[in-house]
């Protein structure tokens, strides 16, 4: 099968048109059928209300909840790296991630599995789901213009990848909205290790050359004047993006306003994170989830996870 990138895909990576629009027909849903197109095509679709206002409720109550136990949650902060223990202080720091929350929670099924993010991902994927690094915002992350594939990995076959961003309130503008260039997935590949490897390793790379990566992003969508979306959604909305789509956070120009979100990485079941290579082997579980899929997690041990091994 010949693809877009060296490093393969998924069936909506195919070159060959006449496969892929096969492909799509054979989705039964026309609703499902048309995002997956326009998925193919923009890199990008937006599902409005995928997820249950009242599942979101739940699942922020349960957040609020391990917030004041602080003990339960960890979280990355930009301005001092590496994991280290959650406050809430650390939360409201832009880019500020906390680690996982869907795993935590009983609830967090329920938004990351939501029935039209199941049925989208089934459609892609050809098979159930595996959601892995789910990371809740508080408030904008105004991080750089990126491709997910220098960073989140899957094991061997790094575009079969797709993410989600759920907003879990109405954004307003000036709070650090997601953006994206349209269209950016189908780039040329920007390769690490000489070719030989689609992410970004710091010890391997240098940072330069992660800076030069950024940079031709934007050279790039300048030359091929990709326009530029900014997802403003309401609660329930969710924005599933390609793992080769460029999308960041838009800088803070109403400091202080929320933007709470949840962002989770996406692969075929059958498929696991590269991280798997690098954790004790009892922690290399699919923790079940709802309708077949299953959550694993790089930061908790699995008798940690909600759903159990």
């Amino acid at each position: 099968m010949p693809y877009h990138s060296k490093f393969g895909g998924l069936w909506i990576d195919d070159t060959d048109h006449a496969t892929v629009s096969a492909r799509l027909a054979e989705i039964p849903d026309h609703v499902t059928r048309e995002r997956v197109g326009m998925f193919i095509r923009d890199g990008y679709v937006i599902i409005e209300q995928a997820v249950d206002h009242a599942a979101i409720d739940a699942y922020l109550r349960e957040y609020e909840k391990a917030a004041d136990s602080p003990s339960m949650l960890q979280i990355e902060v930009p301005t001092a790296g590496g994991r280290q223990a959650f406050t809430r202080e650390k939360s409201r720091i832009p880019g500020s991630k906390v680690l996982d929350t869907a795993v935590l929670t009983p609830h967090g099924q329920d938004l990351c599995f939501a029935p039209k993010v199941t049925e989208f991902l089934a459609a892609v994927f050809g098979e159930k789901a595996l959601a892995f690094q789910t990371l809740h915002f508080e408030v904008g992350s105004t991080q750089a213009i990126h491709q997910d594939t220098a960073y989140v990995v899957v094991k061997d076959e790094p575009l079969k990848l797709v993410a989600s961003w759920i907003a879990l309130q109405d954004v307003k503008p000036g709070s650090g909205e997601l953006i994206y260039h349209v269209g950016g997935h189908r780039l040329p590949d920007y390769p690490y290790a000489g070719g030989k490897s689609k992410h970004w390793n710091a010890q391997r790379d240098g940072h330069p050359v992660h800076n030069e990566h950024l940079r031709y992003l934007a050279d790039q969508a300048s030359a091929r004047q990709l326009p530029l979306g900014r997802f403003l959604p309401r609660k329930g909305d969710v924005l599933f993006w390609h793992a080769d789509l460029p999308h960041g956070g838009s800088a803070i120009t109403d400091p202080g306003s929320p933007r709470r979100s949840l962002v989770t990485h996406y692969c075929p079941i059958s498929c696991m994170p590269h991280y798997a290579d690098f954790i004790p082997a009892e922690e290399r579980v699919r923790a079940p989830a709802r309708d077949g899929n299953a959550f694993n997690s790089l930061y908790f041990r699995p008798s940690q996870l909600w759903r159990g091994q």
